[in-house]
């Protein structure tokens, strides 16, 4: 009996030695065949690098990189210009429309001469405006002007007509004489624009001038007249840009007016209508302004 245990006992302890020696082998043969018949890694494809489609090896480890790149994939990738690209083009847009839209108005100050070609003398002339750019060539404003002589020892020479109709010639002589003429023009210029800093310009305007003589005549009596009447002007001139919002100017101005008073004569005994000719050339020049 002792015998027989004893051979059972051999027997279960060589058949225990190769229980894990065949668990070994099984575990080997498993993984053997997983490794035969998963799938295989797929090559890199040019579309991977554009963004178009993705794959990874890392599906089992990194779910949630998976999901995101799976999320990034469904459309292209879209690449932004630098920031300051991007404000340049922005700053650029709004000077443009700045230039082209802005300044809305203009105002200008001069001073000059006036020589009228039927008066005897020439004298300060000033000139003042204000208006509005209509377009890249194109100005509309208001312009007024002011002439002024003094003199010691001059004449007023100007035209009458009698209550007959008849036309004759006046001059008065005087000791000292102030003359103040003040056009009020409605004007339009049209601008060649060969660049913003150099700009040529022609144009023409119309209105109504008040002229006042005043002084003591040669006899010693003070006089005071006032005349007015309709007036028109022709210009031409260069702007010279110097800033963007300021510049010079100088303008030569042809003045065309007759003025006209109405008095009462003692030698005819009625009243008398007399003009007196503003025609003449004015140069001047000054600041002219934008904004």
């Amino acid at each position: 009996m002792y015998s027989s245990l004893h051979a059972t006992a051999e027997r279960w302890a060589a058949g225990s030695r190769t229980v894990p020696v065949m668990l070994m082998v099984a575990t080997a043969l498993v993984i053997a065949g997983a490794l035969a018949g998963g799938p295989a890694p797929a090559a890199a494809s040019s579309l991977d690098y554009q963004g178009l489609a993705f794959q990874s090896t890392d599906a089992m480890t990194t779910p949630s990189l998976t999901t995101s790149f799976a999320a990034s994939s469904d459309r292209p990738i879209r690449r932004r210009r630098p920031y300051r690209d991007r404000d340049r083009d922005r700053y650029r847009d709004r000077y443009d429309e700045r230039d082209n839209y802005e300044p809305h108005y203009f105002a200008a100050l001069g001073a000059g001469n006036f020589d009228p070609d039927d008066q005897p003398g020439n004298g300060l002339w000033a000139n003042g405006e204000l208006g509005s750019e209509v377009g890249d060539a194109l100005d509309l404003g208001v312009r007024i002007n002011w002439y002024h002589r003094e003199s010691d020892r001059s004449q007023i020479i100007s035209e009458f007509t009698d209550p007959a109709g008849n036309v004759g010639q006046r001059v008065v002589v005087t000791n000292d004489i102030e003359t103040n003429l003040i056009p009020l023009m409605a004007f339009m210029r049209v601008r060649f624009p060969l660049s913003r800093e150099f700009q040529p310009y022609v144009g023409g305007g119309i209105g109504w001038e008040w002229l006042t003589v005043e002084g003591t005549d040669d006899d010693g009596f003070t006089f005071q007249d006032d005349y007015d009447g309709f007036g028109a002007q022709l210009f031409g001139g260069l702007n010279v840009g110097v800033s963007p919002n300021m510049g010079l100017y100088g303008e030569a101005l042809w003045n065309k007016a007759t003025v006209k008073d109405e008095f009462f004569d003692l030698a005819s005994g009625g009243r008398v209508q007399d003009e007196i000719d503003l025609d003449g050339l004015a140069f001047h020049g000054g600041l002219r302004f934008r904004f």
